[in-house]
């Protein structure tokens, strides 16, 4: 029975890309800026950057396949690294020594003896797999090629020694499959990746079964992005058609069957919100399970001695969990009643007699327990953050707006303390996640905990395009970036001005990466809105960014222009030229503030270098910050921290009647000003 652990990145479609030449830059050199009301009390209820930004004291465990030991990540001189410890919670030791990046995805493998982890050097997402031996503290590195991408994409309790590994050396396009041998690091081809099937359309990967046997793969039309998925039931069968459908719908093996004559899997062809099936092999016969009447399926749990599905989780506003084996009702219901928030099974022991489990709530981004099923006994392992116990977080409530064309947006409120700040209208932040094909999620969320503790109301709306809440959502975002999404964005501040939360005077726009963009839009298209912006990895110029998709984002290239624009095409490259907010740089009246990794290879640093070009040569207050050793997003600790700081001095300077903690750049951040 195998784990596997990845499919293929086909709704990843943020386009990636290379750096040019960077532009002149200088070094910070900024004094402290003492906020004229801040005071002691003040300072005590605050809540510091460097608890909710910094580093988590531990995160992350893993039980080992036998369940005697537990490897988790804590920092080592700033640094996440590898850690591991007896199952009671005894000699816990330092396993990895990283003082770079820091590891971050890893897990065990299943001979018990090692563990892989994946990581690039800088932020270009160039992952390689590296093998560390647990007892020894070696590592090696899997995939010595420089350049290249790889990862693991699956594993097998009965093949301990043995993983898949994907990696796209022979064509940067493309990723073949290999089998490697964890005792010698030998690599074999097993899945030879030839660009393009016998019709001309483009291999975009690879799905084994529970033996690990190549028995499916994904091929899109580059034309009209039709994706087909072809099977095949062994090594010496023919490759047959088993599904086809359009960009717009889904359709997607969670699993093959123990015996490989069956798979199971999510399907939306039928119906708007996504059901789970059961399709068998030979007869081609699907047949229904469950679904939701409000969201699309999300988890899918499944028994790892038999294969078969135990519970199924459904999030719209919160989760909700569907049981389909009796067996693990009594699990259930204790783990429900045991701790408050969401929760979730993080990891277990080969035999299935042992769980993490994780609970999220509001107030913590995880905590650890272990979970003995045979005596129904937990044991706390860890909290993720457990200085946040000092403090009192903010509530965050589920809400639901209308549009102006009425689709019901999910999303979330995040309200400072009443009893110190009043009972509104608040400034107020709107929070934009990116993607934009992924939500926001009810639970934990640092920069909203920041903006509340500090007087900001705080609302993150699940626009159109954003996903879990069915196929018409989702694609009525398509083409619409900079309209419609926008709009729902625009009629998210609209709701919270009419209901008393947003002090329309007060309305900071921020967001990062999809979210950059749609900060940098709601500056350029509706300024009358907003009184500052903070955009950070968010593209500015919609023909560049599509123009910057690295070699191995090329095969989505057709899905990208149905969900964006075809540049191509006359109508859509004029579309994408009115969708620019570089192109409107004039509009931009507020205070901008800008943020770029140096290394980003999703949105690359000319997107930023443009805008802040057009916004300067207009005369427009901007603060334009680059991170040196960052990609799209931030792995340093001191550079998390000195971004921070910098959003809460920038909102102090830019928003009038807020709370502010001291800030000056923090030591060590690779942070300047260009």
């Amino acid at each position: 029975m195998s784990k596997f652990l990845f499919l293929l990145p086909l709704l990843l479609l943020l386009a990636c890309g290379e750096s040019e030449a960077p532009v002149a830059t200088q070094e910070i050199e900024e004094p402290f800026v003492e906020p004229e009301h801040f005071s002691s009390d003040n300072a005590e209820r605050l809540i510091p950057r460097e608890v909710l930004f910094g580093n988590p004291e531990r995160i992350g465990p893993q039980l080992s396949p036998d369940g005697s030991m537990i490897a988790y990540i804590a920092p080592a001189e700033a640094v996440l690294n590898l850690w591991v410890m007896n199952r009671d919670l005894s000699e816990q030791r330092q396993l990895t020594f990283d003082t770079n990046r820091g590891v971050t995805n890893y897990f065990w493998a299943e001979n018990g003896t090692d563990i892989l982890y994946m990581q690039d050097e800088a932020g270009e997402e160039n992952t390689h797999v590296f093998r560390l031996n647990v007892a020894s503290g070696d590592v090696v590195d899997l995939t010595p090629v420089e350049g290249i991408k790889a990862y693991v994409s699956a594993t097998d309790m009965n093949q301990p020694n043995t993983v898949l590994i994907e990696t796209n050396e022979q064509n940067p396009m493309f990723f073949d499959v290999y089998k490697c041998d964890l005792e010698t690091g030998e690599l074999t081809m097993i899945a030879d990746n030839p660009g393009a099937n016998e019709n001309g359309d483009m291999v975009l990967g690879f799905m084994s079964d529970e033996d690990m046997n190549i028995r499916m793969y994904y091929a899109i039309n580059s034309d009209t992005g039709y994706i087909t998925v072809f099977h095949r039931f062994d090594d010496d069968s023919a490759w047959e058609e088993l599904e086809s459908f359009s960009s717009d719908d889904e359709w997607g093996p969670r699993r093959f069957t123990d015996d490989g004559l069956g798979i199971y899997l999510t399907s939306n062809l039928e119906s708007n919100l996504s059901a789970f099936y059961y399709m068998d092999l030979e007869t081609r016969e699907q047949t229904f399970i469950t679904s939701d009447s409000q969201a699309d399926v999300g988890g899918i749990g499944f028994d790892p001695h038999t294969g078969e599905p135990r519970s199924v989780s459904f999030n719209y506003l919160r989760r909700r969990r569907e049981i389909l084996d009796e067996s693990i009702v009594p699990d259930m219901d204790f783990l429900t009643e045991f701790h408050e928030g969401d929760f979730g099974t993080a990891s277990r022991d080969n035999a299935d007699s042992t769980w993490i489990v994780v609970y999220y709530t509001i107030d913590n981004p995880a905590v650890y327990f272990l979970y003995d099923r045979t005596d129904q006994t937990m044991m706390e392992i860890f909290t993720a953050i457990p200085a946040l116990a000092d403090y009192n977080l903010a509530a965050v409530e589920p809400v639901e707006i209308t549009s102006r064309d009425g689709f019901i947006l999910p999303s979330y409120l995040t309200l400072p303390d009443a009893e110190f700040y009043g009972e509104g209208p608040y400034p107020t932040i709107m929070y934009v996640h990116g993607g934009p094909w992924a939500r926001d999620f009810y639970g934990y969320e640092p920069f909203c905990q920041l903006f509340a503790n500090r007087g900001f109301a705080v609302l993150q709306v699940n626009f159109r395009g954003s996903t879990g809440f069915g196929k018409e959502f989702l694609n009525a975002g398509n083409k619409e970036w900079g309209k419609n999404m926008q709009n729902d964005i625009t009629d998210g501040v609209a709701w919270a001005i009419e209901n008393g939360i947003a002090d329309e005077e007060r309305v900071v726009i921020l967001g990062g990466s999809y979210g950059g963009y749609a900060t940098l839009a709601g500056a350029a298209f509706t300024p009358e809105l907003y009184c500052a912006a903070v955009d950070f990895f968010g593209p500015s110029n919609l023909l560049t960014f599509m123009e910057t998709v690295p070699p191995y984002w090329k095969p989505l290239q057709a899905l990208m222009d149905i969900r964006v624009g075809n540049p191509e095409d006359e109508a859509d490259y004029a579309m994408l030229e009115e969708r620019s907010p570089v192109n409107f740089a004039e509009n931009m009246t507020m205070p901008m503030f800008i943020v770029q990794g140096e290394n980003d290879p999703r949105v690359v640093q000319d997107e930023s270098d443009q805008m802040v070009a057009a916004l300067r040569e207009i005369g427009t207050e901007v603060l334009y910050v680059v991170y040196g050793e960052e990609g799209h997003g931030f792995a340093h600790e001191e550079n998390r921290l000195d971004f921070a700081g910098r959003v809460e001095e920038f909102l102090f300077l830019t928003v009038p009647g807020v709370e502010c903690e001291l800030f000056a750049p923090v030591e060590g951040a690779t942070s300047r000003i260009e």
